[in-house]
């Protein structure tokens, strides 16, 4: 029988840190992880924010590597961890386990292919519009911060497009700070479709540093 317990996390902690050797896997239940990496030059890269039902530290158990990220926790989470030397015969050995990394991992490649290819691709605009259109059960904007490097632009420029988009009916800016509520996802929708592409391009708002 796999070796297994349930970890509550806090705000605040780092679950694992990069290049450290922390041997387990991690299914998350409830809550939400920051995952960042460190370049050579030891500047923070965001990677994703993974939230309830997510797996990590796949890919350090199948090249049985150091952590590749670092992983600190946004909200209280709970965690089923599983420490991999231990379980490594039955996990290796278990064809519906395997085929579920391997589902993770194929996920995780296309969102990650998903978000390059439209960050070279597309204007800030589109690439918000997309963003915002991609969970139709999220009504409510407010982790601007993390929005910003999931969309590879500065918190500033995020904002800009933010108000053009209140101006424009799309969304509104709610009274508690930093927070938004979308309001017309099918005007997004026609405006990225292409129904009203001359007007879209005409009012686009240019990305500024």
């Amino acid at each position: 029988m796999i070796k297994k317990k349930l970890v509550k996390y806090r705000k605040g902690e780092i679950i694992a840190l990069y290049g450290e050797n922390s041997d387990k896997l991690f299914f998350l239940l409830k809550g939400t992880i920051r995952f960042t990496s460190i370049t050579d030059d030891y500047e923070e890269y965001f990677f994703f924010d993974a939230t309830n039902e997510g797996l990590f530290g796949e890919v350090e158990y199948i090249l049985n590597i150091p952590s590749i990220t670092q992983s600190e926790v946004i909200d209280d989470c709970y965690c089923i961890i599983i420490p991999i030397s231990e379980n490594r015969y039955l996990l290796d050995c278990d064809l519906k386990f395997q085929k579920f990394v391997s589902q993770v991992l194929a996920k995780k490649y296309n969102d990650m292919r998903f978000i390059a290819m439209n960050t070279e691709t597309h204007s800030l605009d589109v690439r918000l519009i997309k963003y915002l259109l991609s969970d139709n059960s999220v009504e409510i904007i407010d982790n601007i911060t993390g929005m910003s490097k999931t969309l590879k632009c500065s918190y500033r420029q995020l904002l800009r497009v933010l108000k053009e988009f209140c101006s424009k009916g799309w969304i509104k800016h709610l009274s508690q700070k930093g927070k938004y509520k979308i309001i017309n996802r099918k005007a997004m929708q026609q405006a990225i479709n292409g129904s009203n592409a001359n007007e879209f391009k005409e009012d686009i708002c240019h990305e500024k540093i």
